[in-house]
């Protein structure tokens, strides 16, 4: 997996992972690595349907398995999990687990974010790893400790926004801090609708970035 991330120069937020062969026990498994374009992501987002009250499958073997990977980290949370369902382009439904992580030791869940959500990614794709060798398919986990997921896509939204009118302001394209592959296609979303400006991406890897332009 490394070694297909550092062949093609991108991070894990930006590729899709299926499974071909999970392996036996201390054996790599064999995967397919597919690079994800965030622009292009950030085209068709349909609207999706949640629901908290049936998690079964992916989603309780996902459960279970943070709740002990959190266990042996010595860290006291309490894990829920909600379902969403999203139409796909082929006309099936895709469907997406995200686990909330609760903790009264702020410092701890503090220390499970990282310096601008890395650990927490981190968490997320191990975890994807370890529940994809029990379902014999590629999941699609997502991981919130806090509510920081919530809040980093408001602060984003914010910052494309205040970003936008500068730019229509100056007439002069802005370019905006490195981001995961997930943040950039909360600002392609949140500008998407705003005509007088567009954004493209530039860069490769950790280092890609967003840039605001005006309008043509």
């Amino acid at each position: 997996m490394e070694l297909a991330l550092a062949q093609l120069g991108k991070d894990r937020d930006e590729v899709a992972i299926a499974v071909l062969d999970s392996g036996e026990a201390g054996d790599e498994a064999l995967v397919r690595v597919t690079v994800v374009d965030d622009d292009d992501d950030a085209e068709v987002v349909p609207p999706p349907l949640v629901d908290d009250d049936t998690v079964g499958g992916v989603g309780a073997v996902a459960r279970q398995i943070l709740e002990d990977l959190l266990s042996r980290m010595d860290i006291h949370a309490y894990v829920t999990a909600v379902l969403t369902r999203v139409p796909g382009q082929k006309g099936d439904i895709e469907e997406t687990v995200t686990l909330h992580v609760e903790g009264a030791d702020e410092e701890a869940m503090g220390l499970l974010i990282g310096r601008r959500g890395e650990t927490l990614r981190s968490l997320q794709f191990l975890l994807n790893l370890l529940v994809s060798r029990r379902v014999q398919k590629w999941p699609q986990v997502v991981v919130d400790v806090g509510n920081y997921r919530q809040r980093r896509q408001e602060s984003l939204e914010g910052l494309a926004r205040r970003m936008a009118e500068r730019v229509r302001q100056t007439g002069r394209p802005i370019m905006l801090e490195p981001m995961a592959a997930y943040e950039r296609r909360i600002v392609h979303l949140a500008l998407r609708d705003d005509k007088s400006i567009y954004t493209e991406s530039s860069g490769e890897g950790e280092h890609r970035k967003i840039v605001i332009y005006p309008a043509k």
